[in-house]
Parts: C-alpha cells; structure tokens; sequence
C-alpha cells in the first residue's frame, strides 16, 4: 500500500511540473497516454465537457449519498450543458469508491459525492494508498446529525431507556452504516462511556441495509442520520435519539443532551455526516478551467429554484443543505481528519 501510495503522488508531481513546464516534448508524451489532444485552450472555446461526466457514489443505491447526488445532478447537468451519470461503488466503507476515484484521470470527467468522516477514516484507519492531498475539493453539499434508530414495538422509545435495556441484557446488537466513521463512532463513545453495557456491533455497509435491518427488527437499535435513514420512514420504526446538544426537525426524536446524556463525549458539540464533492487530485492544476466550470456551476445549484424543491421534496433535505466552497471545504476535511484521530484508540477495538 505505501510503495503504491508515493508512485502515485510522484506521479501527480511529474504531471503538475510537466503542466507548469509547458514543454513541447512533455506535452507530446501525456496527449500519448489518454490526454487528448484538447488542452485548456481549447475549454476556453467551450468544448468542455465533451463527454460523460462520471458521479462515484460509495455506496449502494437507495442511501443517503446516493439520494442526495441523484437529487444535484439534474440541475447542475442544466448549468454546465453536461450528462452526469452516477455509478455505485459500495464496499470497504466507501474505499471501494475512493480508490476508483484515486485512480481517475484528474482531467474533469470524474468526480464523487463522498462524506465526512469516512473519507478520512479510510486512510487512517484501513491503510487506503490515498490521503487528502490526493484529492481536490468542489464544495460541501449537506450536514446530517448522527442518530438512533430501533425497530418498531422495541421496549424502549428513547436513547436512555435503550442504554438501561442494553444494561440489563448484558449485550445488544447495534446495526452501523461503516465499521468507521461517525455512525460507528457514535456507538463506541457510548460503549466506552457505560462499563456496564456491550454492543455488539455490525457493519451493515450502508444506509439501505441499516435502514432494512431495522425495519426488519434484525438489529436491537442502528445507528444512521435522520435524511440518510429518509424520513419517509417516520412512524415505521422509533427515533431513539440525536448524538446533538439540541434536536433537529427532521426526525420527532430527542437530542442526547435534553435526556441527559451529557457525559457522553461529544454530545455538546453534536456531530454527523457530511456530504462533498470530490475530484481526483491534479484537476485543478492540469485543467483549470475545467476544475472552474465545475466549482463555479456546483455552487450555482444551490440558488436554482428546481433544486431546492426537488430537495425539499426529498424529505426535507432542503433543511440541511450546507454549501461550503473549495477553500472552507479544506478546511473542513482537515478538521475532520484530525478528529477522527483522536478517537483512534476506540476504533481498534471494533
């Protein structure tokens, strides 16, 4: 994974100094190997895109991601002239997705809606041959707050009455969307916190599945955000409760700090799931006009009318829909990252 890991960047190098050289006999080589012939001269005609523009989702079909990009694309394909056309890579808690991206030519004709915290967990928790720099950042695109969930006629209807049933069985199956990242997270801190409790915890690989095994009374409790979960669900299963200081109006369920969940880290400054979008690293250098059309008609979408309906009519994800640009993004994944390691002691342990 490592010796992959450095040719790679090498790799991203040579081409940024080759773009910067400009020299005739380098140009000559990448046009060899798949550039093409059409540099950034020609986008500035407005050939750009020529071709589909691939959308990797991470996961399965049906889930949080996967919803959310297939809600942005009719839009933004009306902005840039451009056939978006989403594909489903599921598996290995999003990497399977990321290395696909990784793996893309940064030449604007593949990007990924992926998430906050699995994208960073992959590479520090599963070893991917990727980190951020390997990446450049589109935007941010929605906020979900991480929540429970339990099946339908549980003997529990909140997060407190569920940790005292978890107390008095000696141990309860908890469904997660990824064995990292936040839903996971949530459910360790938990555990950490209660010596007394013990969960056994499932990898589900997803919204749709989490969402299913809950339905189906398959897990004791699961542990997904209230969009994710799609709040066309409400009254079909029991909203134990947000890991929030505050509720959101998503979902009828209390935050953890209104049961007093208090001594559960991170209930004061409540965390969740957010969405992105990704290219593969180097876009923004080799084509930058392209990397500017797609920064510049992404932040477009959000001010379209057509947009904010079709969100809204996605079980209120207007409601949450948080655009961040390029720039604040970084920082947002930087953030993240150094989060999630912090907590990597408590990961080892599932």
């Amino acid at each position: 994974m490592t010796s992959n890991k450095t040719s790679r960047s090498d790799r991203r190098q040579f081409l940024k100094y080759a773009v910067t050289a400009g020299g005739a006999g380098l140009a000559g080589c990448l046009d060899s190997v798949g550039r093409g012939d059409n540099d950034d001269t020609g986008d500035s005609n407005g050939t750009y895109p020529e071709q589909n523009i691939e959308v990797i989702v991470p996961w399965s079909q049906g889930g949080g991601t996967d919803r959310a990009t297939r809600a942005t694309t009719p839009t933004w394909s009306d902005i840039l002239d451009a056939n978006f056309v989403v594909q489903n890579y599921p598996g290995g808690s999003t990497q399977v997705g990321g290395e696909r991206l990784y793996d893309a030519d940064p030449d604007g004709y593949t990007i990924a809606m992926w998430n906050m915290p699995q994208m960073q967990a992959t590479w520090i928790f599963q070893d991917a041959p990727y980190d951020m720099d390997d990446f450049d950042y589109l935007g941010t695109h929605h906020l979900d707050p991480t929540m429970w969930f339990a099946p339908p006629e549980s003997p529990y209807e909140d997060m407190a009455e569920f940790i005292e049933y978890a107390r008095e069985e000696g141990e309860v199956t908890v469904g997660t969307t990824a064995a990292i990242g936040n839903t996971a997270l949530s459910a360790l801190l938990i555990e950490d916190t209660y010596d007394d409790i013990e969960f056994n915890l499932v990898n589900l690989e997803g919204g749709t599945p989490t969402r299913q095994a809950t339905l189906s009374g398959d897990v004791d409790a699961s542990v997904n955000q209230p969009w994710a979960f799609n709040p066309d669900h409400i009254g079909e299963v029991i909203g134990l409760g947000t890991h929030t200081p505050e509720p959101q109006d998503l979902w009828p369920a209390p935050s953890f700090a209104e049961l007093g969940l208090d001594e559960i880290p991170l209930v004061e400054e409540g965390f969740g799931q957010w969405k992105l979008i990704v290219a593969p690293g180097g876009l923004e250098d080799e084509y930058p006009e392209r990397y500017n059309a797609l920064v510049n008609s992404y932040a477009e979408i959000f001010e379209q009318d057509d947009f904010v309906s079709r969100a809204e009519e996605q079980g209120g994800l207007d409601q949450i829909l948080d655009y961040n640009d390029p720039e604040a993004t970084v920082q947002e994944v930087e953030a993240y990252s150094e989060f999630m390691q912090e907590y990597e002691p408590l990961f080892d342990r599932f």
